[in-house]
């Protein structure tokens, strides 16, 4: 009767030695999982609760604008890090002392990459700009907003320029400032579009030929 009490017994502690091998087992498979994870970016670790983390920049040179209203736009720019110190070394002066400006170019129906503008306005930026609300604009105009800095003689040196922005209409279609020439363009009255010869150039103009 001993015997077979025996071999229980060992089967029993045979049973229990393989199931702590196995919770043995799992425990290493998920400490290095969790390892694993611990090391998938550097992003993850420096940001709080394990969320990701913006960068404050991205040492580009670019511009945006976006509408808000049709006579408020919202300007952001970044200058990289490389201008900043070219111009340093060429006006030898601290980027942080070379003067920031804005400019504000009205193009509308003209063509921003031959220079020319309508009219424009330049003004100064505190230090550390890197964002604008511009307001008050004029409704149905294309515009084009430039950040530089000022040169020793005054002159504004454009680093950064945003693409050609239209502001949307402040009343119904068709009463708006340039309807008289799209009209007489649309039936016929002249041969091209009148103010500027780049004005088949605009979709809108096609549509409405």
């Amino acid at each position: 009767t001993a015997a077979p009490t025996r071999k229980a017994e060992g089967k029993k502690q045979m049973k229990s030695s393989k199931k702590a091998t196995k919770s043995k087992s799992t425990k290493q498979v998920s400490t290095t999982l969790q390892s694993d994870t611990s090391h998938q970016s550097p992003l993850l670790e420096q940001a709080p609760d394990g969320f990701w983390k913006l960068p404050d920049r991205y040492d580009v040179d670019l511009m945006h604008a976006v509408v808000q209203s049709p006579n408020s736009v919202y300007v952001y720019w970044e200058v990289s890090d490389t201008v900043k110190e070219t111009l340093a070394m060429q006006f030898m002066r601290p980027w942080e002392d070379l003067p920031k400006a804005f400019r504000i170019l009205d193009v509308t129906l003209l063509d921003y990459t031959s220079g020319h503008a309508n009219r424009s306005y330049t003004f100064e930026l505190p230090e550390m700009t890197n964002s604008w609300f511009v307001r008050p604009l004029d409704p149905n105009t294309t515009y084009v907003f430039e950040f530089g800095i000022r040169t020793m003689e005054g002159e504004f040196l454009p680093l950064v320029a945003s693409t050609p922005l239209d502001t949307p209409r402040a009343e119904p279609a068709g009463v708006g400032r340039f309807a008289e020439p799209v009209r007489r363009w649309q039936y016929g009255e002249v041969e091209s579009p009148e103010l500027l010869d780049t004005l088949p150039k605009y979709a809108a103009y096609r549509f409405v030929r």
